[in-house]
């Protein structure tokens, strides 16, 4: 029974989670009411409030889950235990699969860092960034210097591989309606983009292509 009670509570967090960040995407978080993503997640105003004190609270959970997810796989870009290879296919994987749980949030950070520019400086507090954008510097320095791939920079390498795996989820609508892609074609091309970045970065790389 309390295992069942436990579920029930993590589901409905779950729920208004994901309803919330889909209402802070199009209303921003000025913007957006409790009411409104009561109404998202088709529950009443007093059961969100249950769960959630304000709107503030809520996003500050989704918006710092969603960076941990984020910065854990930077470190596993950066990680000892695996080749340059399959670093890259394992970072644009764990990219499309958080995004692609959360294809609204990417403009709503956006927005609200472009209204408060000191807000991922607060969130990233503590989180050994530099660190980790040196060691990914200096591990795709090592492989321009071996040969293993082409003279690259890891800032445009690193842009090119969000870019790749990021857009698509984020532009579904438009994609979906200049394709006429129904639902479960498009989230099946986007699992196969998993394979396909990887591989279209991999190849970009290879220093003997053309």
């Amino acid at each position: 029974m309390v295992d069942t009670l436990a579920t029930d509570v993590s589901d409905a967090r779950e729920r208004i989670k994901a309803a919330a960040s889909r209402v802070f995407s199009t209303k921003g978080l000025d913007g957006a009411r409790m009411q409104d993503i009561a109404d998202e997640a088709r529950i009443n105003k007093a059961m969100l409030h249950y769960y959630f004190r304000n709107k503030q609270q809520l996003f500050e959970m989704i918006f710092e889950e969603l960076l941990t997810r984020v910065f854990s796989a930077l470190e596993a870009l950066v990680a000892d235990h695996a080749s340059f290879e399959d670093r890259i296919r394992a970072f644009v994987s764990t990219q499309i699969t958080i995004i692609s749980e959360f294809p609204a949030m990417p403009l709503f950070v956006l927005l609200e860092a472009r209204k408060d520019p000191e807000l991922l400086s607060r969130k990233f507090v503590g989180k050994p960034l530099d660190m980790v954008r040196q060691r990914f510097s200096d591990m795709v320095d090592r492989e321009v210097s071996s040969g293993r791939i082409r003279p690259v920079t890891f800032d445009q390498l690193f842009i090119n591989i969000l870019s790749l795996s990021v857009y698509p989820v984020v532009a579904e609508p438009m994609i979906r309606f200049v394709l006429g892609m129904e639902s479960g074609a498009f989230q099946s091309m986007i699992e196969n983009r998993k394979t396909l970045v990887a591989d279209l970065i991999i190849r970009d790389l290879n220093p003997f292509s053309i």
